[in-house]
């Protein structure tokens, strides 16, 4: 079952995990993006004269005026190309810029996690470390996780095991301090893809 939440003119889809209990299923599971595997960005411009929309913005230290946005998102994709260039280097990573100024970074499926487990690998942490530290220390940004299954299994065992992967990494992040209101999971909708990866989708935070 889908769920949306509409706040003034604009539907605030970033504010889902304020609203949702972790896991719940939203338009993209508890994120704040739908079809994040193509890049279609929803949820991205919160309405600042909505009350409801505080916490989001005090939360992520304030938003960016839509002339700001892409010079914004171009620097932090510089700080997350250095940062991660050892995983880059090995091809366990690769970080990309998505329509409408997000970034994602995509970790192989071997480098994330186990076949068939949803136990993150020790050598995964530090690459979540400096991702969340990207987000902590600029903020106006949310992380949204993508889990991804292997290609075993039939396809509700699939979809929970995206799911666990996805949450798994949610609540690292949340444990190495970027704020739950910030990070969300979801599975992987509509997404054919069966072969471990694990996205992180990094949306600015745009006020109108």
């Amino acid at each position: 079952m889908t769920r949306s939440f509409p706040i003034a003119r604009t539907t605030v889809c970033l504010l889902l995990p304020i609203l949702a209990a972790p896991g719940c299923k939203t338009d993209a599971g508890t994120g704040a993006i739908a079809g994040a595997g193509g890049g279609a960005l929803v949820g991205a411009l919160v309405d600042t004269a909505n009350p409801a929309a505080g916490a989001l913005i005090g939360a992520a230290g304030g938003a960016l005026a839509g002339g700001l946005i892409g010079h914004f998102m171009d620097e932090r994709n510089q700080n997350l190309q250095k940062e991660l260039t050892p995983e880059i280097n090995a091809g366990q990573a690769n970080v990309s810029l998505l329509p409408g100024h997000a970034l994602q970074v995509a970790m192989t499926g071997a480098s994330a996690f186990q076949p068939g487990s949803a136990v993150i690998n020790p050598s995964f942490i530090p690459t979540l470390q400096k991702i969340g530290s990207v987000v902590s220390r600029y903020g106006k940004m949310t992380i949204t996780v993508i889990g991804y299954p292997d290609a075993t299994g039939n396809a509700q065992q699939q979809q929970t095991l995206a799911m666990q992967r996805a949450e798994a990494v949610r609540m690292q992040l949340i444990g190495m301090g970027v704020k739950p209101i910030l990070v969300s999971a979801t599975d992987h909708p509509g997404d054919p893809w069966t072969d471990g990866t694990c996205k992180l989708i990094l949306t600015p935070i745009s006020s109108q």
